[in-house]
């Protein structure tokens, strides 16, 4: 049997972790992450001088998108972001919720995976 979506993020500390970019495919959602492995966690590596995490990029990737909703916010300023934090986080089933510097991102798919490259 394989492992529930929630045991995936064991030893993630997900408050720390950042997104870093959300890209839409037909019926298709991949938010590319920087996960923050917590010690315990099988790939973790002592992170480097002047990094308060051991960074570990990851995909969560969603199909089969049955209810979608983006809410965007306005980036002030001419800067370019690469990592929004994460203020909040949820999965419960088929449903997922983020909240972060990025926006709001709400769905509902028939298939969620948890991918670390």
């Amino acid at each position: 049997m394989g492992k529930s979506i929630a045991s995936r993020f064991d030893n993630i500390d997900i408050a720390k972790s950042t997104l870093r970019a959300v890209i839409i495919n037909d019926d298709e959602l991949t938010l590319e992450m920087d996960f923050c492995l917590e010690p315990e966690h099988e790939d973790y590596e002592q992170p480097l001088e002047g990094e308060d995490c051991c960074w570990h990029p990851g995909l969560l990737k969603f199909a089969g998108i049955s209810k979608l909703q983006l809410d965007r916010r306005e980036v002030a300023g001419e800067k370019m972001q690469r990592r929004f934090a994460i203020q909040t986080f949820n999965i419960e089933g088929t449903r997922f919720d983020m909240a972060c510097e990025w926006g709001d991102i709400h769905l509902q798919a028939r298939s969620i995976r948890v991918l670390t490259e």
